[in-house]
């Protein structure tokens, strides 16, 4: 491997890690951030946000309001 072939792998693989740590939330979305399948943090505002590739996950779930086609019931308290 010659010198000008390792110093392109080198690049692409800190450029790959750079694209691995970053996320956005939108406006519509909720984030929730685990390190190792534990909860780290969940309030994100919407923008731009770093994440540790390969210890942490993000999750992202639609935050608008969901309606149910179903009736609603009352609940008793006896």
């Amino acid at each position: 491997m010659t010198k000008n072939q390792l110093g392109l792998a080198i690049a692409s693989f800190i450029l790959l890690l750079g694209f691995m740590s970053v996320f956005t939330v939108n406006e519509a979305e909720k984030a929730i951030k685990f390190k190792f399948g534990e909860i780290i943090k969940s309030d994100y505002s919407p923008g731009l946000h770093f994440r540790i590739p390969f210890l942490n996950t993000v999750k992202l779930f639609d935050a608008r309001i969901q309606t149910m086609s179903s009736r609603p019931e009352r609940f008793s308290n006896r």
